[in-house]
């Protein structure tokens, strides 16, 4: 199992990500999956070499510094690609904490960088740990969660669908 990571690339307070980690574990319960999204704090490839699976970001979250800082995704996926490719951390997806998340104090952006190229999409604080997760390990990606988008892009679950329950029904898959 891989770290999903959060990078603050604007000033988001350490109570808006506590509050995004509550909801997207609270979901990530109901299906049984563990807790997998660390709030990377530092730009130290000797940092990231000391992460374990258990290192996952908790609540309540500590202020912490902002190393991401006006960094677009390119120059995020080419840190990680360079930095994290050998431990833990996932390299290839990773959600955005922005200006937008601070504004609306609920939104992630979810990226996929694969060999150069980067897609997208917003999603709801709930989904963050369940579908980062799904993209990571390839039972999604970011097309089908754009294709569930909500009319303003952003992945809530999907049209008039409820989150998993563990022992309930799967959805149907889309090809």
């Amino acid at each position: 199992m891989s770290l999903i990571p959060i990078i603050c690339t604007h000033e988001v307070s350490s109570t808006v990500i506590a509050s995004i980690l509550s909801k997207a574990y609270e979901t990530a319960r109901k299906i049984d999956s563990p807790a997998s999204l660390l709030l990377l704090t530092t730009t130290s490839a000797a940092d990231l070499q000391q992460y374990t699976e258990g290192s996952a970001t908790k609540p309540p979250v500590a202020s912490s510094p902002y190393p991401f800082l006006c960094w677009d995704i390119g120059k995020i996926a080419r840190f990680l690609c360079e930095n994290a490719s050998m431990t833990v951390v996932d390299h290839s997806v990773f959600l955005v904490a922005d200006e937008k998340t601070a504004f609306d104090e609920d939104t992630l952006l979810l990226v996929h960088s694969v060999e150069n190229s980067q897609v997208s999409i917003r999603l709801s604080a709930g989904y963050a740990n369940s579908q980062a997760v799904s993209v990571s390990v390839a039972t999604t990606d970011v097309g089908e969660l754009r294709s569930l988008a909500d009319e303003d892009g952003v992945y809530r679950g999907g049209p008039e669908r409820p989150p998993p329950i563990r022992g309930g029904k799967a959805p149907r898959k889309q090809l």
